[in-house]
């Protein structure tokens, strides 16, 4: 009976002594240091998403739901949290790449995901679909993009309208009608034709259209088509 008690009493002794100790190392956070190359507006959505979670102690605070919710911004990559003693965090960010705009201030990464970014203002291209989710335009995009690149062309913006016509917008400004099929079949006869002479006129190339069976229409700025002549079919 007495081996009991002194038994109780000692795991009491320890319970107590525990929870002091857990009380004492559980300091408030005083430290956050976020590490990663971002932007200044990107460390401050950081810490507001800390911020909302400074009640707790650096040991009872959840690093796994504060990651999450880091990650919820939905531009961080991958993120990694640990404790820094006695009274600090360490917050490991990697932001995704971004390839293009998107919607109403969103932009898509080279796998189609959507995100949003700390702030705006990222020199990519824009993309914009009536049918095509983002993956699909995305796809799209990286096909004719690397075409273009064989010419040293960018391409600037790249739009489908609700028929699932497709139309880019090179970086120089020319605009090329491509339609809703064969894609790459189609932006391939415009190169080709440019590299057969169509590059002589660029300066004052306003407009292409693919939409032919073997052929292509070509439109001059305003201002060049009474020198040029209106509007023909290269063959």
């Amino acid at each position: 009976m007495i081996r009991n008690v002194i038994a109780a009493v000692v795991v009491l002794a320890l319970g107590v002594a525990g929870w002091s100790v857990w009380h004492q190392l559980d300091r408030p956070v005083r430290s956050v240091k976020v590490e990663g190359p971002l932007t200044a507006a990107e460390q401050a959505a950081i810490q507001a998403v800390v911020s909302e979670r400074l009640d707790q102690g650096v040991l009872s605070l959840d690093l796994d739901e504060l990651g999450q919710g880091i990650r919820a911004l939905s531009w961080p990559r991958a993120v990694a949290v640990r404790r820094a003693w006695p009274d600090g965090l360490v917050i490991r960010v990697e932001k995704e790449s971004v390839v293009a705009a998107w919607g109403d201030g969103g932009y898509l990464t080279s796998a189609g995901k959507v995100v949003s970014m700390a702030e705006g203002g990222a020199d990519v291209p824009t993309l914009s679909t009536s049918l095509a989710p983002p993956r699909r335009a995305m796809e799209v995009y990286q096909m004719l993009a690397s075409r273009l690149a064989t010419e040293d062309m960018r391409l600037a913006r790249l739009d489908e309208n609700a028929l699932g016509e497709w139309r880019l917008t090179l970086e120089r400004g020319i605009t090329v009608e491509l339609g809703n099929e064969a894609l790459g079949e189609r932006l391939d006869r415009f190169l080709t034709a440019w590299r057969r002479g169509l590059s002589a006129r660029g300066e004052v190339l306003a407009h292409v259209d693919t939409r032919y069976g073997n052929g292509l229409a070509v439109r001059w700025n305003e201002e060049n088509r009474e020198s040029l002549g209106t509007d023909y079919a290269l063959r």
